[in-house]
């Protein structure tokens, strides 16, 4: 099922914030290893039927995901909402307006994206996370957040495959603008002759990292950024160089450092790698990989999309956002 906005245009109101914020109560704290900022919102009167784990996108913190996603939490009343904000400094130009027009807190992601074992900690810290802070009913993701929360689903479902639907992680996922998810692993998960190493990256993936780390952006001397916080060019560079590609038994193409690996999930090679009810939040103008390509791993039958016109950026207008915490509540009501 696939739902289009007729009014996207139509401007948020300051009184969908000030009734929702009357009707919460906020809590900041750190989580027991004093890592990840977390900040709870729940309903004030204490009744919750869903609770929501809130993982923001790369570039950004709670602060600025707790705005985008204020007007659709205030039509969710009932749910409650943990965000969790990323340990890894970003230093990067934006281009989004909610991320050069609004917080002027710090930028975070979950890991270094040229860096697996730093993805497989942000998964490990994450599901320490759940154990700790849960059970959750649901997740919640935006862009690079939504391909980690992705692959928290997906790795918790092969992991646990005889799971009950009240043992697994969580019953729902809800995607926005959602990124690939990753599949990072040791070279030693696999027996030998089974890799293919490659003295380069091959394919589209090698273009797409070094677009991560080593354009202009990425690479520049940024004002207001602490000395200690400033990218050490020559080191990434370095780093950069000493990748090889690899190439899965599936025939999926990556990158490893020698010890780990990353690929992309295959939607197109594997069987269907999420098995819950989702909801997807894309712009079909977007690259497949920022959205589509991870509704194609989903159970069809149980996947719904909305689709929106904001490219990549948070999708916005006060009709639109009502419509998204509809299909979150149509969501939530179905697992």
């Amino acid at each position: 099922n696939c739902y289009i906005p007729d009014d996207s245009a139509s401007p948020i109101t300051a009184s969908d914030t000030d009734n929702f914020a009357k009707n919460l109560s906020l809590f900041i704290r750190r989580d027991a290893k004093k890592r990840y900022w977390h900040q709870l919102e729940s309903p004030a009167a204490g009744h919750c039927i869903m609770r929501i784990l809130c993982l923001h996108g790369r570039g950004s913190n709670n602060e600025i995901f707790r705005m985008q996603t204020a007007a659709i939490r205030a039509d969710l009343e009932d749910f409650e909402w943990e965000f969790v904000q990323g340990t890894f400094r970003h230093t990067e130009g934006n281009w989004s307006l909610y991320t050069t027009s609004f917080s002027k807190l710090p930028l975070y992601g979950y890991y270094y994206p040229l860096d697996p074992a730093s993805v497989l900690q942000a998964e490990e810290d994450l599901f320490a996370i759940i154990r700790e802070e849960g059970p959750f009913d649901g997740i919640l993701g935006y862009s690079g957040g939504a391909s980690l929360a992705a692959q928290l689903i997906i790795k918790d479902r092969m992991e646990n495959p005889l799971a009950l639907p009240h043992e697994r992680a969580f019953r729902f996922a809800i995607f926005i603008n959602a990124a690939s998810p990753l599949n990072c692993f040791s070279l030693d998960d696999y027996a030998e002759g089974d890799l293919v190493i490659h003295d380069t990256i091959k394919g589209s993936i090698a273009e797409e990292a070094a677009d991560i780390v080593m354009r202009p952006s990425a690479l520049r001397k940024k004002a207001g950024i602490d000395n200690e916080d400033q990218p050490d060019v020559d080191a990434v560079k370095t780093a950069f160089a000493k990748l090889k590609g690899v190439t899965l038994p599936d025939g999926s193409l990556g990158f490893t450092d020698g010890e780990y690996g990353m690929v992309r999930y295959n939607a197109v090679s594997e069987d269907t790698l999420i098995d819950i009810p989702t909801l997807h939040v894309r712009c079909p103008a977007e690259h497949r990989h920022h959205g589509l390509h991870l509704y194609e791993m989903c159970e069809p039958r149980t996947a719904l999309e909305y689709h929106h016109e904001h490219d990549h950026d948070f999708p916005r207008g006060r009709t639109e956002m009502k419509r998204i915490a509809e299909l979150i509540r149509e969501v939530a009501d179905s697992a």
